[in-house]
């Protein structure tokens, strides 16, 4: 059987296009009807490119992998992954806290928290990657190493979901809650064609048996279902990159190439699962900035720009419909790139000298207390009756406030409030109760123990 390929036969200069496309994108055509229909849908798409870009737009459109495709075919084969299920009402949802300023941008690409873009093919399985990519953040940024986790093991494994047909985020949080989650490495990728009851992979046994496991049961304690407004999810994006769906069904979707996309390109009826990592401002247009799963070609180098700053209901192509994050479990912070130098000889332990400020790791002030909560450590003073101390340790961001309370005996204690970080040096900004966060010191490794004399455990 003769194979055609599209720059081996196109000789026509009116071709010069197609064969680019074909060449590029290693299209190969079994037969010369087939060759000659996708060149044809290949120059009715790049019409529409043209016009489209002829109208000045903030985004622009141009050929992309799916060139070849009619709108109803791309449609067909990446528009089916997403499965909108209204809010769960057991579930917490997300608002921006009173004293909340928007960043003037914000990136979990340039922080560490997002692994590389990669590619679901042909099978509706973006709610598998929104899935993953919102657990890698949110893992890293709890103070573990990045690691690729496993879509496959998703789709193979979590009965909630419908493999390439389609599944949920929320839905999916809840199953590696249950289950945990191999590692990519471990259970690679392998859905590349869209089957109606499975897609080309292992079995569930098979992946889910044997792999190595980057999350176990119980690390993932949750999720938390983001509010409609738009200061909500720039709130929730400070915290962690977050899993959203849009409408992508539209032509300007399949030929994307950059620029900010705006409600002129897209509806809200959800049907795709993307990832929010951040948002900025492009010449006075603000945009939400989202990874994909459509590959390095796609896009903005697989990423997308989509409007920020709509008063609609949903926002931009519904961005802010169904925005969820998860929560897992803290780590001990990221291990280092390079190994650790030898350990040097044990010196003799000095006594500890006390702090300098106030809020400083114990030992304490004379006129404060060594406390424990939570399983980290800091110096706090009472706030029953006098305001709380206001001198913090340098370079000190955080805000001190009276916001405990101890159940037990009732007294008030100062703490430093950090919802967007700005702890002392060798402090981490820890969640103790929806919303409060404040700053914690690791306990010491030794025995689990505060140092210094006062000391005091609270219950909140």
């Amino acid at each position: 059987m003769k194979v055609f390929v599209g720059a081996a036969v196109v000789a026509a200069a009116s071709a010069a296009e197609f064969d680019e496309f074909a060449k590029k994108f290693g299209r190969e055509y079994v037969t010369a009807d087939e060759w000659k229909y996708r060149k044809s849908v290949f120059y009715k798409n790049l019409d529409w490119i043209n016009a489209e870009n002829a109208k000045g737009t903030s985004y622009k459109v141009g050929v992309t992998q799916f060139a070849d495709l009619t709108f109803d075919e791309f449609r067909g084969e990446y528009l089916t992954g997403y499965i909108h299920t209204p809010n769960n009402t057991n579930l917490e949802v997300f608002h921006a806290p009173a004293d909340f300023v928007t960043e003037d941008s914000w990136d979990w690409t340039t922080k560490g928290a997002v692994t590389p873009i990669k590619d679901q093919a042909h099978c509706g399985s973006c709610w598998a990657f929104s899935t993953t990519g919102a657990l890698e953040g949110a893992w890293q940024i709890a103070g573990h190493d990045l690691v690729s986790l496993s879509e496959q093991n998703i789709i193979d494994c979590d009965k909630g979901g419908n493999k390439c047909q389609g599944g949920s985020m929320e839905q999916a949080f809840g199953w590696v809650k249950e289950n945990g989650i191999c590692t990519e490495k471990a259970d690679a990728y392998k859905c590349q064609v869209q089957s109606s009851t499975t897609c080309t992979g292992s079995t569930c046994s098979a992946s889910s048996g044997s792999c190595t496991k980057v999350l176990e049961r119980g690390d993932v304690t949750g999720s938390t279902e983001v509010g409609q407004t738009e200061g909500a999810l720039e709130a929730a994006v400070t915290k962690q990159p977050v899993s959203v769906a849009i409408e992508a069904d539209k032509p300007a979707f399949q030929h994307y190439t950059g620029g900010v996309l705006t409600n002129e390109a897209c509806g809200e009826n959800l049907d795709h699962g993307v990832l929010v990592v951040g948002y900025g401002t492009d010449n006075g247009q603000k945009y939400w900035k989202v990874k994909n799963s459509w590959g390095t070609s796609h896009g903005e180098a697989g990423f997308w720009r989509v409007a920020r700053g709509s008063a609609q209901v949903g926002g931009e192509c519904g961005i802010r419909k169904a925005a969820v994050y998860p929560s897992v479990k803290g780590g001990s912070g990221p291990t280092p790139p390079s190994p650790p130098s030898p350990p040097s000889p044990p010196s003799p332990p000095s006594p500890p000298s006390p702090s300098t400020s106030h809020y400083e790791k114990p030992p304490c002030q004379s006129d404060e207390v060594a406390a424990k909560i939570n399983g980290g450590s800091f110096c706090t003073s009472l706030c029953d009756t006098t305001d709380c101390p206001t001198d913090v340790p340098p370079g000190t961001t955080a805000k001190p406030k009276c916001v405990l309370e101890d159940k037990t005996s009732g007294s008030k204690y100062c703490a430093l409030t950090c919802f967007l970080g700005g702890c002392p040096t060798g402090a981490k900004c820890t969640m103790i109760n929806f919303p409060t966060s404040i700053c914690l010191y690791p306990n010491d490794a030794a025995n689990g123990k505060i140092l210094g004399l006062g000391s005091k455990e609270i219950a909140v």
